[in-house]
């Protein structure tokens, strides 16, 4: 297929364009040649190019206390929407779009999300993805579009931001010990980027066959609690492991992988130790973590 990567210049697609050159035409449609809040650039590039398959990476990030709510959702939801409309006008029927698990908020650790279950974002950046996602299930039913929706969990590798296992590592290597939100038995999910990318060209493959729909699935592995993931890092580094006052911080955010593992047959490759045991050595060799 003929395939844009937008927002391919950023983390998931520097990892992701060479996995679909494999066996693809691929063009990176990145600022400042293509702004998604531009429709006209958008409509240019598609009428320029002819993809049969659109995949939607840009996004502005945001967590706890963000204070640019308005910039988040121009760019993740409005952008989006100027995105998917040209592609609709234009006769694109595949549109892939990078969504997150934190649409769902937060979860009993003895229940994890299904993708049924429903949105309770607790910040911007998971409103703006949750708005995007019902969005673009009327561009399926009503533009008889194929549009998959990726939840990703939390993705780490080199380049990416300073998440919960890169900044343990980081604390540890200085000396200092790492401290933990209440009793640290908040479980989270980890991702390996490059298990990441093939999830996302698993769903390239997927939406070339399916049927017009929407089709939401996650992306995720290595569920642990903060605590343990601390103790392992202490454990490879040495240091202390501190708990303090919890915060709302301190939540669960996990999900049931199994209908989503059988529809795109993947699995995540890179299981926590090897995803920290790199990390250490990312971040000890003074690389960007």
């Amino acid at each position: 297929m003929k395939i844009a990567v937008v927002g391919g210049q950023g983390f998931i697609g520097r990892a992701l364009v060479p996995v679909l050159k494999r066996d693809h035409e691929v063009e990176v449609w990145d600022l400042p040649d293509v702004d998604v809040l531009v429709p006209q650039s958008v409509g240019a590039r598609i009428a320029e190019f002819g993809p049969d398959a659109v995949i939607n990476l840009a996004a502005l990030l945001g967590g706890m206390n963000s204070k640019n709510i308005r910039q988040i959702f121009e760019v993740n939801l409005i952008g989006n929407l100027n995105l998917a409309e040209e592609c609709a006008k234009a006769g694109v029927r595949r549109y892939i779009f990078a969504s997150s698990l934190t649409v769902h908020g937060a979860n009993d650790p003895a229940w994890p999300c299904r993708l049924d279950s429903p949105f309770r974002p607790r910040h911007a950046y998971g409103a703006s993805k949750a708005a995007s996602e019902l969005a673009l299930a009327q561009y399926a039913k009503e533009g008889n579009m194929t549009v998959i929706v990726l939840r990703p969990t939390i993705v780490i590798g080199p380049g990416s931001i300073e998440h919960a296992p890169i900044a343990f590592i980081k604390t540890l290597l200085s000396g200092q010990p790492v401290e933990i939100f209440g009793s640290g038995e908040h479980e989270r999910e980890w991702l390996w980027i490059d298990d990441a990318a093939e999830g996302f060209a698993r769903a390239v493959a997927f939406a070339a066959g399916a049927q017009a729909g929407y089709h939401p699935f996650f992306l995720s592995a290595n569920r642990m609690t903060m605590r343990d993931l601390a103790r392992l890092c202490a454990d490879r580094i040495g240091g202390e492991v501190r708990f303090t006052a919890s915060t709302s911080q301190a939540f669960t955010l996990t999900c049931d992988m199994s209908q989503s593992q059988e529809a795109l047959q993947w699995q995540a490759r890179r299981g926590i130790e090897e995803i920290i045991e790199s990390l250490i050595v990312i971040c000890r060799n003074d690389h960007v973590c």
